[in-house]
């Protein structure tokens, strides 16, 4: 059987196989030549632009784990910043509140303050909610444009 095998695949065996086909064995091995070099073109066109697109996703997965490290660094400083001042205005008013010499002088330092942190406070929040959209933009921006440039023709 193994000597059958390998009298088939003989050169001389394929083209008398070839010529009682009515097949011209130079014209055929031409033809499968043309269609091994068309098909290693198509596959270094294909991996050319499989290579392309995923240097693109890398890119963009990078761009966005970087905004999202400076993104996260923004906030935890402005949520640093609001702390450490809401922290001096308590010692501050505590400072206040052992200077008080009455009840009213009490009752009115104790409104002042109220409202003081509570301005403070909205203005802190809108201020960490702006900060906070604008992180969110910029880090799903990366992956948005890759998204649009892959869709675009090329």
């Amino acid at each position: 059987m193994e000597d059958t095998f390998k009298e088939v695949l003989e050169p001389e065996s394929i083209a008398r196989a070839q010529a009682a086909m009515g097949l011209d064995p130079e014209k055929f091995q031409e033809m499968v030549s043309n269609l091994a070099e068309r098909a290693v073109a198509q596959s270094r066109q294909a991996y050319q632009v499989l290579k392309a697109n995923s240097d693109e996703a890398t890119r963009a997965v990078e761009s966005t784990l970087e905004n999202v490290h400076s993104g996260s660094l923004s906030l935890s400083k402005q949520a640093i910043e609001a702390l450490r001042t809401n922290a001096d205005l308590g010692f501050a008013h505590l400072e206040k509140l052992g200077r008080v010499k009455s009840v009213a002088e009490l009752v009115e330092l104790q409104t002042s303050y109220f409202r003081q942190q509570t301005e403070l406070l909205n203005g802190q929040l809108q201020n960490l909610q702006s900060l906070s959209r604008t992180v969110a933009q910029e880090v799903v921006r990366p992956g948005k444009e890759a998204v649009e440039r892959a869709g675009k023709p090329k």
